[in-house]
C-alpha cells in the first residue's frame, strides 16, 4: 500500500461523492475524527483505517496516481477549523 495515492484517492472519490467527513466516517465504519484527518490529510492513519476507507472505494475508481495527482480531486478537503482545547 502507498500511503500517499490511497489518501489522494480516499479524498478524491470523497469529493466526487460530495461526502462529507462523517458520511465517509460512516461508510467505511471509522470515526468521523478519524476520517476528517485523513480528508484532511492531516495525521497519520493506520493501514487499518486506510484499508477501511479504500474498501469503500470501487476498484476501477481513479487506479492511475498520475491521472490522479493531476486531478483538482486529491486535494484536501477542509472544514471547519478545530476548536482548540482548554487546558
Amino acid at each position: 500500500m502507498h500511503i500517499d495515492a490511497s489518501i489522494h484517492r480516499i479524498c478524491a472519490f470523497a469529493r466526487h461523492q460530495g461526502w462529507t467527513a462523517q458520511s465517509f466516517g460512516r461508510a467505511a465504519a471509522v470515526p468521523p475524527s478519524t476520517a476528517r484527518d485523513v480528508l484532511r490529510q492531516e495525521g497519520n492513519p493506520t493501514a487499518m483505517t486506510l484499508r477501511a476507507m479504500e474498501a469503500v472505494i470501487p476498484p476501477d475508481f481513479m487506479t492511475d496516481p498520475i491521472a490522479l495527482a493531476a486531478s483538482d480531486l486529491c486535494a484536501p478537503i477542509l472544514g471547519k477549523p478545530r476548536r482548540k482545547r482548554r487546558k
